[in-house]
């Protein structure tokens, strides 16, 4: 039987993934690529967590074809979904900040 602690704890990691992912944009927005990173490695480190409880369901379901799927799974695996988007976004974002930061240094250097 798939175990709502499993299912809760995706819903619990994946949300602060996303969460850590958007402060992680925020800060690079706001220059602070170093910081902007380190909360992106956050936001990853939840997402593997809520990962490795989605396995666990898999794995149940592996052994137990029969298992019925609910609304609160598939709940939670879109908010798993939607934090793995984000996280991959964020990625993107910092670098893009990262280097109108660069760009920003460069044009004042050279006025």
């Amino acid at each position: 039987m798939i175990s709502e602690t499993d299912v809760m704890q995706i819903i619990v990691y994946a949300g602060n993934a996303k969460s850590l992912a958007m402060n992680a944009i925020k800060e690079a927005k706001g220059g602070e690529i170093t910081e902007a990173k380190r909360i992106l490695e956050e936001s990853k480190d939840n997402l593997k967590i809520a990962h490795q409880h989605h396995t666990n369901i898999l794995k149940t379901f592996a052994s137990n074809p029969d298992e019925p799927v609910n609304m609160f799974l598939t709940h939670a695996q879109d908010h798993m979904m939607a934090a793995i988007t984000a996280t991959d976004f964020t990625k993107e974002f910092i670098e893009l900040y990262e280097e109108i930061q660069e760009l920003r240094t460069l044009i004042k250097e050279n006025a």
